[in-house]
C-alpha cells in the first residue's frame, strides 16, 4: 500500500502498487505493521513493534495432545499432525520490523521446553521464524472507529492475535458496519489512552514488552 485516498478530511480509500482502490470505509488489520500504515494516516498510535519466534522441531510420535504453556516467559508448545513440536516464548527485547530471530530468545525457549518436558532434551529443532508482532502499552487490543473519518482499527494485538481472530473479526465487523463498538470491543479504544484509563491485565506498567 502506498497511502490512503481522502476527500478532504475522509479516508476514502487506499493507494496501491496496482491502482486505488476506493471504499466508503476503510479497516486497519495489518498486526506488526499497525502503527506504520496508521502513520500514513495522521495518526499516531500508543504501539510498538516487536520480533516473536516460533520453532518446529522433528517429528516424534504423538507425546501432547494438548497445549502445554508457562506464563513467566510466555512458553507454548503443542504437536502438530506431522508430529512436530511447535512452540515460542517471549519477545526479542527490542523494537524491529525485522522477521528474523535472535539468538537470546533460541536459548531461552529451548530451556523452557526441556525443563518441562525432560523427554525432548535430543529432539533437533528443523524450523524457525519470525513474525512482526504490534504491542500495545497496555497489553490490550484496540478495535474501534479512528479519530480519521472513514478509517476503522483492529490491531495491538499483543500475543494472542492468532487466537483472537475470529471474535476479533466479528467484533470488528460490527464496528464497521454500525459506527459504533460492540459491547464486548466497547472497552478497546484508541481514547482509552488519551483518558488514561488503560486495561492494564497484569499491572506490570507501561512498557510493552513487561506484558
Amino acid at each position: 500500500m502506498k497511502g490512503f485516498l481522502r476527500d478532504r478530511e475522509r479516508i476514502v480509500g487506499v493507494e496501491t502498487t496496482r491502482g486505488p482502490i476506493r471504499a466508503k470505509k476503510v479497516g486497519l488489520a495489518v498486526a506488526g505493521h499497525t502503527s506504520h500504515l496508521a502513520r500514513m494516516a495522521g495518526l499516531r498510535l500508543p504501539i510498538e513493534t516487536h520480533v516473536l519466534q516460533a520453532f518446529v522441531t522433528e517429528p516424534v510420535k504423538p507425546v501432547l495432545d494438548m497445549v502445554v504453556s508457562f506464563g513467566a516467559t510466555h512458553f507454548y508448545v503443542s504437536q502438530d499432525d506431522k508430529g512436530g513440536l511447535v512452540m515460542g516464548s517471549d519477545l526479542d527485547g527490542y523494537n524491529s520490523y525485522g522477521q528474523r530471530g535472535d539468538l537470546p530468545i533460541v536459548e531461552e525457549t529451548i530451556a523452557d521446553l526441556k525443563a518441562l518436558i525432560p523427554l525432548t532434551s535430543r529432539l533437533r529443532v528443523v524450523r524457525q521464524w519470525s513474525g512482526a508482532v504490534d504491542m500495545t502499552m497496555d497489553g490490550s487490543p484496540i478495535i474501534c472507529k479512528s479519530p480519521v473519518d472513514g478509517l476503522y482499527i483492529d490491531g495491538g494485538w499483543n500475543y494472542g492475535g492468532f487466537k483472537a481472530t475470529p471474535a476479533s473479526g466479528w467484533c470488528f465487523a460490527h464496528t464497521i458496519a454500525k459506527d459504533e463498538p460492540h459491547e464486548l470491543n466497547s472497552r478497546f479504544t484508541l481514547d482509552r489512552f488519551r483518558r488514561g484509563q488503560q486495561l492494564d491485565e497484569k499491572g506490570m506498567g507501561p512498557i510493552p514488552w513487561a506484558h
